[in-house]
């Protein structure tokens, strides 16, 4: 894992829903939930947080939180990198590379 980045592929359920998932273990990466930060892709500077909603994807005794980041216009298959920004807190640049051939779905 690298502490100066946070990667992962985009799923159907996030590029439909427009956001991307941010798993637990990663959270203090990013400024806490409700927090506000910005993303920053290419010369365009976008709003966001990190928002959570209950889940019990594990059964009934075993009910959480999964946290996420919305970001809107994604595809199934593109590999997301949010790394922090060194010259401005609370900004963090988005690289995406988009995979030929997966692109099923896009937000």
């Amino acid at each position: 894992m690298d502490a100066t980045r946070y990667t992962r592929v985009i799923s159907k359920e996030e590029a439909e829903k427009g956001f991307v998932f941010v798993v637990k273990d990663r959270l203090p990466f990013f400024p806490l939930a409700g927090a506000s930060f910005e993303i920053v892709q290419g010369s365009v500077v976008r709003p966001a947080r990190i928002e959570s909603y209950p889940c019990m994807c594990r059964g009934p005794e075993k009910p959480h939180n999964h946290y996420y980041v919305r970001y809107e216009g994604l595809c199934v298959g593109d590999q997301v990198t949010l790394r922090k920004d060194g010259k401005k807190a609370r900004r963090y640049v988005l690289l995406v590379r988009s995979t030929a051939g997966r692109r099923e779905f896009c937000g």
